[in-house]
C-alpha cells in the first residue's frame, strides 16, 4: 500500500519515515555512493526540515519501505535551485504553487525480489500514486533531476517528460524534466501495465 506522510500525520508514521531514511542510506550512500549527509544510519538533508511530502511504498503492516519518494514545492528550497540551476535553461522559471520537486525517488530490490515483485511495476506503484497526490493537490507539473537509466524508466511506463536541460558535471548526464500531471496520463501508465484500477489494492492510498 501507499503511506502518504505530511506534516499533520508526520508523527503517526515516524517509524515509518525512519525506515525511509535508512533505505535512502542504503541506496543514495552505500550503492550509489552520492556526497550525502548520513548519521545513524539514515540519510537525512536539509529538505526534509521543510515539511516535504513523502510517498512511501510499504506492504500492509508498514514492516518495510519497498520504494519512496519525496515532494516539495518549487515557492520554497529546492535541490534544483541548489544544486542543479545549471539544468535549468535561461529564462525558465519552474517556481509556482502547482508546479512541485520530485527527490529521493528510490526502490529496495532487495524487499521486491523476496516479494516477487518486479522493479518497474513497483516504479509504477509509486509514481501512479505520486500522480493521484498531486491531482488532488492541483498540482499540474512535477520536476525532477535523473540520470539516464531513471528516464528510461520514465518512457517505458509512458510517462510524459519534457527534458528542459542537462548536466556532465557529475560524470554522468542528469536531466531536468518536467513532468505534466493529469488523470488520463496516470490512467495511461495504469493501462500500459495492464493494472486494472478497481484491482489496484497495493496502491491504494492511506488518509490520516
Amino acid at each position: 500500500m501507499i503511506v502518504v506522510v505530511e506534516r499533520h500525520n508526520a508523527a503517526k508514521y515516524a517509524d515509518l519515515v525512519d525506515k525511509m531514511l535508512r533505505l535512502r542510506a542504503r541506496i543514495f550512500h552505500q550503492q550509489l555512493k552520492w556526497n550525502v549527509h548520513v548519521a545513524n544510519g539514515k540519510e537525512r538533508d536539509k529538505y526534509d526540515d521543510a515539511a516535504p511530502v513523502y510517498i512511501i511504498y510499504t506492504d500492509d503492516d508498514c514492516r518495510e519501505v519497498k520504494g519512496c519518494l519525496r515532494l516539495l514545492p518549487t515557492t520554497g528550497p529546492t535541490l534544483l535551485a541548489d544544486f542543479f540551476a545549471d539544468t535549468l535553461p535561461d529564462a525558465v522559471d519552474l517556481t509556482a504553487p502547482t508546479i512541485w520537486e520530485c527527490t529521493r525517488f528510490c526502490l529496495d530490490e532487495e524487499i521486491l525480489a523476496r516479494r516477487r515483485e518486479h522493479v518497474l511495476f513497483a516504479s509504477a506503484v509509486v509514481l501512479i500514486a505520486l500522480g493521484d497526490v498531486a491531482i488532488r493537490a492541483g498540482i499540474e507539473s512535477i520536476i525532477a533531476n535523473f540520470n539516464e537509466s531513471m528516464l528510461r524508466v520514465y518512457r517505458l511506463l509512458g510517462c510524459e517528460v519534457e527534458i528542459l536541460g542537462s548536466t556532465s558535471r557529475h560524470g554522468e548526464p542528469v536531466y531536468l524534466g518536467l513532468h505534466p500531471i493529469s488523470e488520463t496520463l496516470v490512467g495511461k501508465i495504469k493501462k500500459n501495465l495492464k493494472i486494472d484500477p478497481a484491482a489496484f489494492s497495493e496502491a491504494r492510498l492511506v488518509a490520516a
